[in-house]
């Protein structure tokens, strides 16, 4: 049974909201029971705090290479926050990790931590995901593909981790998960080309999944005096006897694989030492192999900053604003144990129009803010009505351009939602244009108050020393051209918006003048008042 924590999804969120609205790039680790993925990615946690060149695009450090007589030295990255991993023991700094037979990891984990990364030009959120051991004691086969799918639709990147090599029961359980999704995502492309919909580009309806890496822990096939080139064709090589079809004698599931994923890859870890096999290893980080550490080095940087792309859903970005609603949706379709394809084509469905309705709000919002923002004092309602209407007709045409797997029913029952939507915003727009208009004048409100001092020192001085001092006359004289000039100034501006948009909006144009003259007024007295409050 599928449940979100909604307390941990809502603090997400607002860990989320500062970034604003931003593609989302989610790497998450999968495989069996006791595989060591929570302390691969503590690892990987740590890489992504301290490592400085992917934050700040410095140079990266090079390592001594692999088979040279070089002293080996820990990256920066491993040692900066100590030495002591973070997830060893209770710590909730890192994904917990334990030595022994007993699984930490029970369920589905997203860590709370968004890193902000820039990959060739383009700021992107990376989150990862931890998951329960699949095809573990306590879990059916049909559960651990519930898990898998779940995890595999929501990563632009995955890891799939293995022990010792790539087994055909490794591509087994991979492909178990790949034929009913197969099976929901051409039922789906039915619906939508009976539908009349937009179409997919070839590779995201051919390939809907991105990229997935299997990972071999503990690989045992390394010549010691062996380059990192050598060892990566080593990878290679590895890879194709096992997903290559023309290289298998039964390649059915490797040929389903292909089909499914953009990008199949594969990276060999050797041993982390056996030192950390044992339940008493403290998680001192200098304990564990400097083969691996030169390895999970290389891993990292491919993951972060050499492979790293935003998670994309069927042609649609997945954004820091859209994450929550299509992680609740999928965790829905994903509820029963054992998977079901039109279950799965119902969360695509509701995932494609999701994302569609975000991609069309956040267009409707960007173009109205332009259009404010090009007048300072607002839009005539005319114009405002004729605005409104051609950015509405613009978004339309971008929502007819989506792709949304469904009927035309489902088409337009989105479409009558993002109606509904677009209605209470453009309320909303036209009470804030209404309220630019009123303060159209409110600009004037320091010169009118100048003018208004003016007017009452002239008026004083005529009372007080104009009749027997010349320099009260001179000063009286200067202080009349001064407020002339300005409410001769004042007066062509309400003249001219008189003319433009007629008594009313001129009258209330005037009333919010006057009050911000009140307030620029009172401001004197509120600082003494408040001098003479602090002294008692």
């Amino acid at each position: 049974h599928g449940d979100v924590n909604e307390e941990a999804v809502a603090f997400l969120e607002q860990r989320l909201k500062p970034f604003g609205r931003i593609p989302i790039a989610l790497v998450s680790v999968m495989g069996a029971f006791r595989t060591g993925k929570s302390f691969l990615l503590d690892l990987l946690l740590r890489f992504l705090r301290h490592d400085e060149p992917s934050k700040t695009g410095a140079p990266r450090e090079v390592l001594p290479e692999r088979g040279s007589n070089d002293d080996f030295r820990l990256p920066a990255w491993v040692t900066k926050s100590g030495k002591t991993l973070e997830g060893h023991g209770a710590s909730e700094d890192g994904f917990r990790f334990k030595a022994g037979m007993d699984v930490c990891t029970e369920g589905i984990w997203v860590w709370s931590e968004p890193f902000l990364r820039e990959i060739n030009g383009e700021k992107m959120i990376v989150l990862l995901m931890d998951t329960q051991g699949a095809w573990d004691s306590s879990m059916t086969k049909e559960q651990s593909a519930s898990i898998f799918g779940l995890t595999t639709v929501l990563s632009s990147t995955q890891i799939y981790n293995v022990k010792q090599q790539i087994q055909e029961d490794s591509v087994e359980n991979l492909g178990y998960f790949t034929s009913f999704a197969q099976l929901a995502l051409r039922t789906a492309g039915v619906e939508l080309s009976r539908a009349g919909g937009a179409k997919l580009e070839q590779q995201e309806a051919g390939k809907p999944f991105q990229h997935i890496e299997f990972l071999v822990r503990d690989w045992a096939n390394f010549e010691d005096e062996w380059t990192m080139a050598q060892c990566r064709e080593q990878m290679k090589d590895h890879l194709r006897c096992h997903l290559d079809p023309r290289r298998l004698v039964e390649s059915s599931t490797a040929e389903a694989l292909n089909k499914m994923f953009q990008c199949i890859d594969c990276f060999c870890l050797p041993h982390p030492g056996l030192a950390i096999q044992k339940a008493a290893w403290s998680g001192d980080v200098s304990e564990i192999s400097p083969d691996f550490i030169r390895f999970i080095d290389h891993f990292a940087v491919d993951v972060f900053a050499t492979r790293l792309q935003k998670k994309r859903i069927l042609g649609a970005e997945l954004s820091t604003a859209s994450f929550s609603l299509i992680l609740r949706n999928f965790v829905k379709a994903f509820d029963n144990a054992a998977p079901v394809a039109m279950t799965f084509t119902q969360a695509i469905t509701n995932s494609t129009v999701l994302l569609a309705k975000e991609k069309v709000m956040n267009q409707y919002t960007t173009l109205m803010d332009k259009a404010l923002a090009r007048v300072s004092g607002g839009l005539k309602p005319t114009d405002f009505a004729l605005e409104c209407g051609n950015i509405e007709t613009a978004v339309k045409d971008e929502f007819d351009l989506l792709a949304i797997f469904g009927a035309e029913e489902t088409r337009l029952e989105a479409w009558d939602s993002i109606e509904k939507n677009i209605k209470e915003l453009r309320e909303w727009y036209e009470t804030d244009n209404q309220r630019r208009l009123e303060k159209v004048l409110a600009p004037l409100a320091t010169i009118s108050t100048i003018a208004l001092l003016a007017f009452l020192l002239d008026r004083i001085s005529d009372v007080t020393c104009d009749w027997w001092s010349q320099t009260c006359r001179t000063i009286s004289s200067a202080l009349l051209l001064l407020y002339v000039v300005i409410v001769l100034v004042i007066s062509i501006k309400i003249y001219r918006l008189y003319n433009d948009r007629g008594q009313l909006q001129t009258l209330s144009a005037v009333a919010e003048l006057w009050k911000a003259m009140m307030v620029q007024a009172s401001q004197p007295f509120q600082k003494i008042s408040g001098q003479k409050l602090k002294r008692i």
